[in-house]
């Protein structure tokens, strides 16, 4: 999930950046337009009438002016070194000046202060010409600084965040291991102290200690398996499967475990074959972890179904029950990790991870996992995939 804010931010500050900058490529256009009209509607004639040139300003473009009025002033420039020069640098630097500048006659007849006061007269009209520029990357730098700051705050609070978590992690992971072990601790030094003479109370003790290490056994699993998605370097090993044979046989493997749990089964899958890609055994586990959500946190006499059907190019899997509606608050945060009701980790066992590794597993598939309640078909609640379908294997000639 991290990777996935992270880069939706990076392309959404690409995006309003690219927006920013074609917005200040068009007010600078527009503005050198309107300078370029003021300059040689009103300015250029004013400037050839005052210092008595010919009229060697036109109604060029911007870049013409521009380039005209830099090797104008130009030549002055280098016409004021020369003076400071020796004579054969000033040969050299005449030599450049004159070609910079065509029309030198009209300025060599002129004083020194005439030809400063032409430079900068000339010196202001490019300062009008270049004003438009400097203002847009005056704008458009303090947009980027503004928006790499927030990059930074935001990455400050995605860390906090991380590190919240992580740390609420590893409360959860103590809690729920330390129950068991205390309870298998009990009973053992029970047992080991002679305490329990009874055959069927130690048989008792003895099955509690059974059931408490596969608890704390499919805890280690799951949270082994939902730091096994985010590992660098893990990866999916995807291939073309048969996904409706591979969900009837995973809703076959546990309607046992719903009829003893007194659930109601009612299968809705069509018999005609869709394809997906997928990891066959991380799909398995994160379709598995929904139908055991589905059975540990409902009530006897509840009613589940599991549906399959297309939508477009997508397939859309659904884990449904008329069991208790999720509460709101709950429902909005279900598939971080160690979320659930405290009823529920406290009576039906559970640790809060099943549906995080689900989520994760979906995602990595291109697909998504969602909580609906109500229902379109009329259940409290549904868990839904839907993942991308793939054309049948085409036939492979031998």
């Amino acid at each position: 999930m991290a990777q996935t804010d992270t880069s939706q931010t990076i392309e959404h500050l690409k995006r309003f950046l690219i927006i920013r900058l074609l917005a200040v490529m068009v007010f600078i256009f527009a503005c050198e337009a309107i300078i370029n009209l003021i300059v040689t509607r009103i300015m250029f004639p004013v400037f050839n009438i005052l210092f008595g040139t010919e009229p060697i300003f036109t109604n060029q473009s911007a870049g013409e002016n521009i380039i005209l009025l830099l090797r104008m002033a130009g030549y002055l420039l280098l016409t004021g070194i020369n003076i400071l020069l020796p004579n054969g640098l000033a040969g050299i630097f005449s030599y450049i000046s004159a070609g910079l500048w065509k029309n030198s006659n009209l300025l060599t007849g002129m004083s020194g202060t005439e030809q400063m006061l032409i430079f900068v007269v000339l010196f202001v009209f490019i300062c009008l010409y270049l004003l438009p520029y400097m203002v847009g990357i005056l704008y458009y730098s303090g947009i980027v600084v503004r928006k790499m700051e927030e990059v930074r705050e935001y990455d400050r609070r995605q860390q906090e965040a991380f590190a919240r978590k992580r740390n609420l992690l590893l409360s959860d992971i103590t809690h729920d291991l330390k129950t068991p072990i205390t309870t298998v601790a009990g009973y053992v030094q029970a047992l080991n102290d002679g305490m329990v003479e009874d055959p069927e109370k130690q048989k008792q003790y003895l099955e509690s200690i059974r059931k408490k290490s596969l608890e704390m056994s499919e805890l280690i699993t799951l949270l082994f398996n939902y730091v096994k998605l985010d590992s660098e370097g893990f990866d999916l090993k995807k291939e073309r499967i048969n996904i409706t044979e591979l969900v009837l046989q995973l809703v076959a493997g546990a309607y046992t475990d719903m009829e003893e749990a007194g659930m109601i089964p009612d299968i809705d899958i069509p018999e005609e074959a869709d394809y997906a890609e997928i990891d066959k055994m991380q799909f398995s586990r994160a379709f598995t972890n929904l139908l055991t959500n589905a059975i540990k946190h409902n009530e006897a006499g509840t009613s589940i179904k599991i549906s399959m059907k297309k939508k477009l190019s997508y397939l859309v899997i659904k884990v449904m029950d008329s069991g208790e509606r999720i509460d709101l608050e709950l429902a909005q945060q279900l598939f971080d990790p160690f979320v659930m009701g405290d009823e529920s980790r406290n009576s039906r066992g559970g640790s809060g991870l099943g549906l995080s590794v689900s989520k994760k597993v979906i995602e990595m598939h291109g697909g998504n996992l969602t909580l609906e309640q109500p229902t379109e078909e009329g259940y409290t609640k549904a868990f839904c995939i839907k993942i991308k379908q793939v054309e049948e294997k085409p036939y492979e000639y031998e």
